[in-house]
């Protein structure tokens, strides 16, 4: 190895370097008792080129430039030389990049991208010179030609444990016309699977399934075919024959992680399932067995939360599929939401309308810092509970921050004969987690503030839960603890507007448990 060469590798299309690059090339000084000699190189295979030409040279500092670009600059490398010697750890140096790679991959597309006055670290290196002091292989069999080699290989550099090196360009060491750099979706989709996970952060996607064998399939292939790309699919599995997991087998994808517990009742499966967590995953996305992501889902709500440092809670319109996956509408939104409102004006939507117009687990992706130790509930005293863990988790993030609502329909939920909403047990289960919810609101001074809003509260709750609670049970001669329970409830919320609006809730007359373990 020549310690003191620096080697310039260019590759050709047609054979020829511009007189412009030429003249430049002729041009350049070189730091004393340094060579410089300069390598085209050609071939249909661009990064192949490279490689074949990288393992011939003997030079220490290598240049890959485009041949498009004009050296300006005529003593640049020793500006290069001593950005080297400044830091062994820097392993390859050029004229722009991203810091922050973008969700889609392309680095051309990040809002934080270098400019001229900056020196620095990136992610990415732009692709009109890339000069090492080191050599790593290319990966030229994955990446033939096109824009996604060079993305790939200073990810190689980033594996390696080297730094991706931005010179200022106040004064410019290049010059060249808009270089457009051929990108393609196959290839983008080979970089993200192979690289994503050291660029972007990972998404844990929660599946909690029983005997739905079909529905898993079609929820967990839209959550392996979304756009983004560093995440991992848990399953929870509490079956009663092994349908499911035959049908997770089939797959080999190392990003899903099955767990089946064969003697899980549906309250155990689901508080696996909800407080799972890896310590790498920065995101969280419940996906119900029986609903689906679309493609862009969570690409577009990391978006907003990359872009928008004081939203805690992201959600989106969603459809409403049947059995057979057709879409019958949308979910019917009771309230005008722009793009981005406040967490208490979204908070006190919830208690003026008591429906979950923001979305269920399904729908929202959640920012885990946000969370209550990890745990999908807004107080301690709702962990387990089954029934609005939606709604509960809602109020939690919404006392962190804003709410931004994507206007485009980015999921679907399910509506068949054995969803939740249709059991006799779930309306007295649904008014009596939205009482516990008023009281919490009224207790933390979180969206019900005034004694106003605390009555118009429980009046609401009384017109748009209490009733219906009671109703469909009575109405299928169901005479459970959840209605016993409902029942005091009506006392103690109708008392609390006499005495002072102090919520005094009852015990439930059944435990979270014994609720839970009638689903199914």
């Amino acid at each position: 190895m020549n310690e003191k060469k620096f080697e310039f590798m260019i590759h050709l299309t047609d054979g020829n370097l511009t007189p412009e690059l030429t003249r430049s090339l002729e041009e350049l000084v070189a730091p004393e008792g340094y060579v410089v000699e300069v390598q085209p190189v050609t071939g249909d295979e661009k990064y192949l080129a490279y490689e074949t030409a990288m393992r011939a040279s003997d030079a220490k500092y290598k240049i890959y430039l485009d041949e498009r670009a004009v050296i300006v600059k005529e003593d640049f490398l020793i500006d290069l030389l001593a950005i080297f010697q400044s830091d062994a750890q820097i392993g390859a140096v050029g004229t722009g990049g991203a810091i922050e790679l973008p969700l889609n991959g392309i680095s051309f597309y990040s809002d934080k991208h270098t400019d001229k006055n900056y020196s620095g670290e990136v992610a990415v290196i732009d692709g009109y010179l890339f000069a090492t002091q080191y050599d790593l292989p290319w990966r030229h069999e994955e990446f033939r030609d096109g824009f996604f080699g060079g993305q790939a290989q200073c990810a190689e550099f980033k594996r390696a444990g080297y730094k991706l090196w931005v010179a200022a360009q106040v004064e410019p060491w290049l010059s060249h016309d808009e270089i457009t750099f051929a990108s393609d979706k196959a290839s983008c989709r080979l970089f993200l699977d192979e690289y994503a996970k050291d660029f972007l952060p990972l998404v844990t996607v929660i599946i909690p399934t029983f005997n739905r064998p079909e529905y898993l399939r079609e929820a967990l292939e839209s959550a392996l075919n979304q756009t983004y790309r560093n995440i991992e699919v848990v399953i929870s599995d509490n079956s009663t024959d092994d349908a499911t997991e035959r049908l997770v087998a089939d797959y080999d994808d190392k990003r899903i992680k099955y767990f089946r517990h064969k003697g899980f009742d549906a309250h155990e499966n689901w508080n696996f399932a909800r407080s799972y967590n890896n310590p790498a995953a920065e995101y969280v996305n419940w996906l119900m067995d029986d609903d689906i992501f679309y493609s862009t889902k969570l690409e577009q709500m990391l978006e907003i939360y990359r872009a928008n440092p004081d939203v805690s809670l992201v959600t989106s319109r969603r459809n409403i599929i049947d059995e057979y996956g057709q879409v019958l509408g949308e979910v019917n939104v009771p309230v005008k939401i722009s793009e981005k409102i406040g967490g208490s004006e979204a908070g006190r939507l919830l208690f003026s309308e008591f429906k979950n117009y923001i979305g269920e687990p399904t729908t929202v992706l959640i920012r885990k810092k946000f969370l209550r130790d990890n745990d999908l509930c807004w107080d301690a005293e709702d962990s387990g509970f089954f029934n609005l863990a939606d709604i509960s988790t809602c109020c939690r993030l919404l006392t962190q921050g804003d709410l931004y609502f994507i206007d485009e329909v980015l999921s679907a939920y399910r509506a068949h004969k054995g969803i939740a909403s249709g059991w006799e047990y779930t309306p007295p289960l649904a008014a009596i987690q939205w009482a516990r919810l008023i009281k919490q609101a009224w207790e933390q001074k979180a969206f019900l503030t005034t004694e106003t809003e605390l009555r118009t509260a429980i009046l609401g709750w009384f017109e748009l839960q209490a009733v219906r609670g009671l109703r469909l049970p009575l109405q299928n001669d169901y005479h459970g603890a959840e209605v016993e329970t409902l029942e005091k409830y009506f006392v103690a919320m109708a008392q609390a507007l006499s005495n002072g609006y102090k919520l005094e809730l009852p015990a439930a007359e059944y435990s979270a448990q014994d609720a839970i373990k009638k689903i199914r």
